[in-house]
């Protein structure tokens, strides 16, 4: 049966290549190629938010994501997805929009930087895999992903442009509606824009419900003023998400919103020492609440965490012209406060008994400094240079505070586990790179590098005191104040080729990191008091990161194009010998792009993975953040989009068209219960979208 929907799906997949073509001398090309990424240089990709558009109905900005190339997720609801690139996820990414990072408020991370991403508020989405420049914030040692609006191209006159879209996926009844709207001329705008989703409980492939429901609320304002060779701008975003779901977790979020304060001006000039001047400041301020009662049956006692993470932020680039050679400067100040507490009671309104400490007001302050420089030699060959320092301060101003249900401070829970407490500390940290490419040909590009990255532990790695002891039963999870910053010495090669109807791109890595920052169970290994494998701890180790990725597209006919990827990361703990934990399995997609009219458009993708069985499962052993191993699977999506019902677009599509019954290997744990989770992905779903601009 497996093998007669594999075949059927593949006949699904490539019917456009035995569809006759239509003979139109002026079909709409442009449309075909730009859904695929088009690359800004061998080190980075550049999606078109309005064209890169999944094959699925996607919930947020993490679901979004992993329809990128080289790009996974782990679930835990319906929203909240948790993007991972090069085996790397959390905070070795860097996930910036419009210069501001957002860290989110939930210690369990229900509501990543990628959960308050409205992806069609932005132009384009900026990947890189990897460390491939200095000039990308502090740490992002798996890579970067960056978000951005452009400066709007507008006339002379007056003029006011937009468009409103809506669409509905049936697998849990979610409909959403945005608009967006630009007005202004070359000397001004004022942009804007708003969204709300409403998402139910979907159905996995076995039909079975799965607590995933949440309701979503986007808006934002942008005002420009755009002289010549000048932009200054002022902005605010706004995302909150209210009653969220997360199946197997101990809670449930009734509540997540998110801030964003933007300002900056870019100046351009013609000639001079200073070609470039861009400076920005940012403020992200979260608030987080998640409970035990207020959307599921509450249990024998009634408890709720209440967190805070506010970031604030100010960054100043140049582009310095010494006798002709361009050098990029970056200078950036960044600053994270996380607070957290869980309280408990008996009844609902009655939530008041401080159980716990979380996050004791534990503040993060970073300073960076980057230049960077690309060297011509000759016509064929460049060489990037590029040099990173960043100064790390980090407190914890409630480390000491007293939770009144257990009698311990923060400071108590560490020196449980590891002998000692939590102080002020300051890191030093030092990155660069060098990186070659040569052009072998018009298209054809091969390049090498080498660099270090050292990103700093965040809140929760550092200083997490989620003490929990139940019926004797250790099932703590606690930060580590001593834990040291990881440090990734990573070679890379590829090659990129863009011919006129195909395009290709590999890319092969190895990553040794010194001080692994591992999240392990407490065994009373060296460095650990407790023998209690429930419990979860951090410390260093040695690790190895190393993989390969494969992209490729075809235009077969003017009308139809084919693209493919995959990528593998196999990840090693060097000082146990044994797999490191949530490493993504091989996987990715192939997709056919047939214009069977000038404007109907035809598209099928099947996404696929295979088994991962380098898996660490048992917490007596190992870490046990592995639930299993994780079966392989193939989903195969289809849609198609008609472009004529002027002004009207509309999409109608199939999303797991097999319903089939798969999930990443990706899974998350529980706050109250570090016990590991996976949940299942979504079912088949028929689902429509539509757009009107104006």
């Amino acid at each position: 049966m497996k093998h007669s929907r594999l075949l059927i799906g593949v006949l699904c997949a490539s019917t456009a290549l035995t569809a006759p073509a239509y003979a139109v001398e002026n079909l709409m090309l442009d449309e075909i190629i730009v859904t695929a990424p088009r690359s800004t240089s061998p080190a980075a990709e550049s999606y078109d938010t309005d064209y890169f558009i999944p094959s699925y109905s996607y919930s947020d900005g993490g679901d979004y994501l992993r329809s990128v190339p080289g790009i996974t997720s782990g679930r835990f609801g319906g929203h909240g997805l948790e993007p991972f690139i090069r085996g790397q996820s959390q905070n070795q990414l860097n996930i910036i929009a419009e210069d501001a990072y957002t860290f989110g408020g939930c210690p369990n991370r229900m509501d990543g930087p990628a959960a308050y991403l409205y992806i069609e508020s932005y132009d384009r989405i900026l990947v890189t895999k990897g460390y491939q420049t200095v000039l990308n914030g502090p740490g992002a040692t798996g890579g970067s992903i960056i978000l951005k609006r452009d400066v709007p191209e507008l006339g002379e006159e007056f003029s006011v442009s937009g468009d409103v879209s809506s669409g509905f996926d049936g697998n849990g009844s979610t409909w959403n509606a945005g608009a967006r709207v630009l007005a202004g001329t070359t000397d001004a705008y004022v942009r804007a824009h708003s969204s709300y989703k409403n998402g139910g409980d979907y159905e996995d492939g076995d039909g079975d419900e799965v607590r995933s429901s949440f309701e979503q609320t986007t808006g934002g304002v942008a005002i420009g003023v755009t002289p010549e060779d000048t932009h200054f701008f002022l902005s605010y975003d706004f995302h909150r998400i209210d009653d969220a779901l997360f199946p197997g977790a101990g809670m449930d979020s009734p509540m997540s919103e998110a801030q964003t304060f933007r300002a900056g001006f870019e100046i351009d000039f013609e000639d001079g020492l200073v070609r470039k001047f861009d400076t920005s400041f940012y403020g992200s301020l979260v608030d987080h609440v998640m409970d035990n009662y207020s959307l599921r049956p509450a249990g024998a006692m009634f408890r709720k965490v209440e967190s805070q993470s506010n970031t604030y932020g100010a960054k100043m680039k140049t582009d310095l012209d010494l006798g002709g050679q361009i050098i990029k400067t970056s200078l950036e100040y960044r600053r994270n406060i996380r607070d957290a507490d869980r309280l408990q009671g008996m009844a609902a309104n009655n939530v008041n008994m401080l159980q716990a400490v979380m996050w004791p007001d534990i503040s993060a302050d970073e300073i960076g400094l980057a230049v960077e420089t690309t060297f011509n030699l000759g016509s064929e060959d460049r060489l990037i240079v590029g040099g990173r320092y960043d100064y790390v301060n980090v407190g914890y101003g409630r480390a000491d505070q007293v939770a009144g249900v257990t009698g311990l401070s923060a400071n108590d829970v560490y020196n449980l586990f590891y002998g000692y407490g939590a102080e002020q500390k300051s890191e030093h940290n030092f990155g660069g790179l060098l990186r070659y490419e040569h052009d072998f040909s018009e298209g054809v590009t091969f390049f090498t590098g080498v660099s270090r990255a050292v990103r700093t532990a965040d809140a929760t790695e550092r200083g997490l005191a989620n003490y929990m002891v139940m019926m004797g039963d250790n099932r703590s999870w606690v930060g580590n104040p001593n834990i040291d910053p990881e440090q990734h010495h990573q070679l890379d090669f590829g090659v990129k080729i863009e011919q006129k109807n195909w395009d290709f791109g590999a890319s092969a890595y190895v990553n040794h990191v010194d001080d692994y920052i591992l999240r392990d169970s407490a065994r009373g290994q060296a460095g650990i008091l407790l023998n209690a494998p429930n419990a979860d701890v951090y410390r260093n180790v040695n690790a190895l990161l190393s993989g390969f990725e494969l992209q490729g597209g075809w235009n077969i006919t003017p009308a139809l194009r084919v693209e493919g990827d995959a990528t593998y990361t196999y990840g090693q703990n060097l000082d146990e010998d044994m797999a490191l934990a949530q490493i993504p399995a091989l996987q990715g997609s192939v997709n056919v792009f047939w214009q069977a009219h000038d404007y109907v458009e035809i598209g099928s993708t099947m996404r696929w993975a295979t088994k991962q069985s380098r898996v660490d499962t048992d917490p007596t052993t190992g870490t046990g953040r592995d639930v299993r191993k994780t079966s392989g699977y193939a989903v195969f999506d289809v849609s198609a989009t008609v472009t004529k019902l002027d002004p009207l677009s509309v999409t109608v599509g199939v999303s797991n068209l097999f319903d089939e019954t798969y999930a990443s290997h990706l899974n998350r744990s529980n706050i109250s219960d570090p016990t590991e989770i996976q949940v299942n992905e979504p079912g088949r779903s028929f689902y429509i979208r539509a757009k009107m601009p104006f």
